[in-house]
């Protein structure tokens, strides 16, 4: 009975936009056009897997340090680095790493996305989304912009994405709403932008990790 619950509560949210609420883009789109503008992003953020149906949640964090479309991210044990087409994601605790090519796709949800492109939160909102404002919110005396966002195509997996903005239009959180009652949450505890990054910060080099288990997945 909870999961029906979920489902119907998430397919009456989704009704409730209609629009693409002009002042909601003014917002978005002077978020999208001041992240186009970094050079570098270093950053800690914290991850909140919730499971409503059945009362759980997990909690990670984790750091993310970006040059161009180079990035590096450490959470859950994991480090991954990409260089804008391939993705080497390293297991700490088996000493094992998959090589992988970055296939993003408009399909993936925000924290998938996260994974493979970062600052493409900022723009995911620009195809297959309405979006309506969403109200103001207290976080550490700064007032946060909501923005909400739903998909256009229903049979997503989600139903609905909201934003949260500082007044400097920068992410400060972002939380996915799944059909199935589960919650993803991402908050962005520390963020600078152009600061200097070693390039060799954001390059995988197998010899640092002996006895290493490389698995390459690609063609």
């Amino acid at each position: 009975m909870k999961r029906i619950a979920l489902l119907i509560l998430a397919l009456g949210t989704s009704v409730c936009f209609a629009q693409k609420d002009p002042e909601a883009k003014t917002i978005l789109d002077k978020a999208a056009k001041q992240a186009s503008g970094y050079k570098s992003v270093t950053a800690d953020f914290d991850c909140v897997y919730e499971n409503l149906a059945e009362e759980k949640s997990e909690n990670y964090n984790g750091t993310l340090l970006l040059k161009g479309n180079r990035f590096r991210i450490d959470v859950d044990k994991t480090i991954t680095f990409c260089d804008g087409k391939t993705r080497w994601a390293y297991l700490t605790e088996s000493n094992e790493v998959t090589i992988s090519p970055i296939e993003a796709s408009n399909d993936d949800a925000p924290e998938e996305k996260f994974m493979s492109d970062p600052m493409s939160l900022y723009t995911i909102y620009r195809s297959g989304f309405k979006y309506v404002m969403g109200e103001t919110e207290e976080i550490g005396g700064k007032t946060m912009q909501i923005v909400e966002l739903a998909p256009e195509n229903i049979k997503k997996p989600y139903f609905k994405i909201k934003y949260w903005f500082t007044p400097n239009n920068d992410l400060y959180q972002i939380k996915c709403f799944q059909k199935d009652g589960t919650r993803f949450t991402l908050t962005l505890t520390k963020f600078s932008t152009n600061q200097k990054i070693d390039d060799a910060e954001l390059n995988f080099d197998a010899k640092k990790y002996p006895g290493i288990e490389i698995i390459d997945m690609r063609d």
